[in-house]
């Protein structure tokens, strides 16, 4: 064990935990962190929610409508008080970053996205447990990949055999 494992164990973090500090150039030009801790994954998801807005073809008004839409027809309470409707003021307010308070719930941020079309407002979610979101035609890629891995380690396997075989061949 070396001195960071053990300073880890001592602040209560498990073996081979790295903390890692982001700064300000961590900031990627679209608004979302490209390191986010669990502080930071709201304010995150905000910026992203903002970006998606600003580049909505429709418009904010409509944007509004659309998840109002969503949300009475999947029958998701869109604020605290269970409310299925939103106004702009009240997505205007979801959709900035540095502000505390008036965070839109994980249903809400759902009904964003799905009302979108963009499932981006996810990823800093997403990243903070080390995972990606890709699409299913990505995942068909990413197994595609595997396969195809798998096969030249098998192919590898085989050689290394053969050339074994040989040597033993020729030592008989």
């Amino acid at each position: 064990m070396d001195g960071v494992d053990r300073q880890a164990r001592k602040n209560g973090r498990p073996e081979g935990f790295t903390m890692i500090q982001g700064s300000l150039f961590d900031i990627t030009q679209d608004g979302s962190a490209a390191f986010v801790g669990l502080a930071g994954v709201m304010p995150a998801i905000r910026a992203r929610m903002n970006v998606v807005a600003k580049n909505y073809e429709k418009g904010r008004d409509h944007l509004v409508d659309a998840i109002n839409e969503v949300a009475q027809r999947e029958n998701i309470a869109l604020t605290r008080g269970g409310g299925k409707t939103i106004t702009s003021e009240q997505l205007s307010k979801w959709l900035q970053p540095a502000a505390t308070g008036h965070e839109p719930n994980f249903a809400a941020i759902l009904c964003f996205c799905t009302a979108t079309g963009d499932t981006s407002p996810m990823q800093p979610a997403m990243r903070v447990l080390g995972l990606v979101a890709v699409s299913p035609q990505d995942a068909k890629y990413l197994e595609y990949g595997k396969i195809c891995a798998e096969l030249n380690e098998t192919a590898a396997e085989s050689r290394k055999k053969r050339e074994r075989k040989k040597m033993l061949e020729a030592e008989l």
